[in-house]
């Protein structure tokens, strides 16, 4: 298994960004799901759907792993659309998932552009 070091040296300037912008949304959906489990009692749900696919998205950034990021996106896409018709601070989730969309897209085209060169 490769490093994180070296993940980042194979990465063009695209990858980066990918993994920059799967970073931010991962620790943003960590903090957002931290946010109700501190007044309430952790509900599994929550964990399953919001912050395990978080800290997946957050190791798959730092690795540089696009397939990983679409199963994070997709794990996480059906109750952060639920928590999106609330109106409170966790429709922001759906961003989150949006950025989790954005940075495995990016990582793929970084894949892509390294298997052209």
């Amino acid at each position: 298994m490769t490093s994180i070091i070296e993940s980042f040296q194979k990465m063009n300037m695209i990858g980066r960004i990918g993994a920059f912008v799967g970073i931010v949304a991962s620790v943003s959906g960590i903090i957002l799901w931290v946010i109700p489990n501190i007044f309430n009692e952790a509900i599994p749900i929550t964990f399953v759907g919001l912050g395990l696919p978080a800290i997946l998205g957050f190791i798959a950034s730092l690795y540089g792993t696009s397939w990983l990021m679409y199963v994070v996106f997709i794990g996480s896409l059906p109750l952060s659309l639920y928590v999106a018709m609330t109106p409170s601070i966790f429709r922001f989730f759906l961003l989150v998932s949006l950025g989790y969309l954005a940075s495995a897209i990016l990582l793929t085209m970084d894949k892509r552009n390294q298997n052209k060169g």
